[in-house]
């Protein structure tokens, strides 16, 4: 029951990561008034504070599982990012992509269930 928590746990904090690099790639997308605001406008601040936030709760997990179930968990931020692309950037997913990202799956189901 504690090893479901920090995979759950661990997923979460995977998937907080992917939405931080959404937010990045929309601050990016704007034109900055000068050099220094592209680096320190509040989007770029937040997204890299949730980044940060997202690390130390992955070390948290890793002092409760193993470390190939946690970088096999990290592996789920393909899928992440193949959803939330098509959200906010409307990027077409492709036939590869899907197989690609069920590829992923299936290795993170079979290493969880070993």
């Amino acid at each position: 029951m504690e090893t479901t928590y920090f995979i759950v746990l661990n997923l979460l904090s995977v998937f907080i990561a992917s939405c931080t690099q959404v937010i990045l790639k929309k601050s990016a997308a704007t034109r900055p008034a000068n050099t220094l605001s592209y680096f320190l406008n509040p989007a770029t601040i937040t997204a890299y504070t949730l980044f940060f936030g997202c690390c130390l709760l992955t070390f948290y997990c890793l002092s409760h599982l193993e470390m190939i179930t946690t970088n096999v968990l990290e592996c789920s931020a393909y899928v992440y990012i193949l959803i939330l692309d098509k959200i906010f950037f409307h990027k077409k997913i492709t036939w590869k992509k899907l197989l690609g990202n069920a590829l992923i799956i299936t290795g993170i189901i079979i290493c969880l269930c070993r």
